[in-house]
């Protein structure tokens, strides 16, 4: 009976508030959405503080949800129109389409990120965040989303990703990867880390880790 209750639950966007589309997303596919409610205003600011808007290029976001690291990254000085979001969830879309007049929003899979930005000819990224439960999928999912990412950024480009569940949400020996948190936050309805990753080959070829310490490139 429970399971048909979550199937039948409403998800007009006209009646239900943002954060109730969110929430009824993670009972039907806890495994598909990170949290069980969207980042607060404190994470936001943690992500856009460690995105390279210096760089040249789009800033990607993987999982806009219902906008709340993206309202953060705008905030953070992302202008509206250097900014893209890969959505899979169409209510989500339709929620990040209606708040944020402008912005590119790409319903699709974050899995075939190189297809979506080729078919759009954008062919350089200046940072890539993700609010996937990356930690939850297959390790081959994993390596795909990174190396396309890492591809579109080249060299120094860095994956940022946000994670409550403690401990590296990537493997990184499995993917060849560096990476180290860089900020916790507690005033969240679970702590909340954030994440940032580049290519192991990438920090060896740097003796001084290319700004990272040694241990986040030899942690596991």
């Amino acid at each position: 009976m429970t399971e048909n209750w979550l199937v039948n639950l409403p998800m007009e966007v006209s009646v239900l508030p943002d954060w109730s589309h969110f929430f009824l997303t993670w009972l039907r596919k806890p495994l598909d959405v990170a949290a069980l409610a969207p980042s607060g205003p404190w994470v936001a600011a943690a992500v856009a503080k460690n995105t390279q808007l210096d760089r040249d290029g789009y800033v990607l976001e993987l999982g806009g949800g219902t906008g709340s690291i993206t309202e953060g990254l705008l905030k953070g000085g992302c202008p509206v129109e250097r900014l893209i979001v890969i959505e899979r969830e169409p209510k989500f879309v339709e929620i990040l389409r209606r708040r944020f007049p402008g912005l590119t929003v790409i319903q699709g899979d974050a899995t075939e990120l190189g297809k979506l930005m080729a078919e759009r000819s954008i062919t350089k990224l200046a940072s890539v965040v993700s609010t996937l439960p990356i930690k939850w999928f297959p390790v081959a999912a994993q390596r795909s989303i990174v190396d396309q990412s890492f591809r579109l950024m080249g060299p120094g480009g860095h994956f940022v990703q946000i994670t409550n569940h403690m401990v590296s949400p990537l493997p990184r020996k499995d993917l060849d990867l560096a990476g180290e948190e860089m900020a916790r936050i507690w005033l969240s309805v679970l702590p909340v880390q954030v994440w940032s990753y580049r290519p192991l080959a990438e920090i060896q070829d740097n003796d001084a880790f290319g700004g990272m310490p040694a241990d986040a490139v030899a942690a596991g």
